[in-house]
């Protein structure tokens, strides 16, 4: 084989090894996956110790500028709650759950909840998720749909920050990657 017909070989190899390579794996891509639309989020907490001891907040209009007329979560100081979440999409009609979504895809989605004390209280609010995904080893992956919280002993006030990730073919049981489907804080006071 002459100098020239074996670099054109070795050329024409390297281009379609590398055609190859860059080549999308068209079962990982869903380009209909979107975020889902959130206008309405209720946190609810019930009370371990004491089951018809129902706490909840709602927050409207998440889609625009949020209503936090009924969104104040009053907890007890030292109490253990199991909490459920639930989303709705009110610009549809009729309203969708989207809760009833995410539970549909949980290899998906993460909520994070993270508490937050106002100003100068040592007030705190643990979470555990109870929830797990169906993710192949290494997971299954927390979900976040349903939550165990347990207050401290100290009174105060704060805010729990929760935010849903939406993950389609990235959940790894962290934050990140993603992007966001809902990104809001319930006012919370500890007595």
């Amino acid at each position: 084989m002459q100098p020239m017909q074996k670099s054109s070989l070795l050329f024409l190899l390297a281009v379609g090894l590398m055609a190859g390579a860059c080549k999308k794996d068209e079962q990982n891509v869903d380009p209909t996956d979107d975020n889902e639309a959130i206008t309405t989020a209720t946190l609810s907490l019930t009370n371990v110790a004491s089951p018809s001891e129902v706490v909840s907040g709602t927050i409207e209009n998440l889609n625009t500028s949020a209503s936090f007329t009924n969104a104040t979560l009053n907890l007890k100081a030292n109490t253990t709650y199991n909490g459920s979440i639930s989303l709705l999409d009110k610009t549809k009609t009729p309203t969708v759950d989207a809760t009833e979504e995410i539970r549909e895809k949980t290899n998906e989605h993460l909520f994070v909840y993270m508490y937050m004390p106002s100003g100068t209280t040592t007030s705190a609010v643990s979470v555990t998720i109870t929830d797990r995904d169906t993710n192949p080893s290494p997971g299954p992956y927390p979900v976040g749909l349903t939550t165990r919280m347990q207050t401290g002993s100290t009174a105060g006030s704060g805010s729990m920050h929760v935010v849903l990730r939406h993950q389609p073919n990235s959940k790894n049981g962290t934050e990140q990657p993603g992007t966001t489907d809902l990104d809001t804080s319930f006012p919370v006071v500890i007595k």
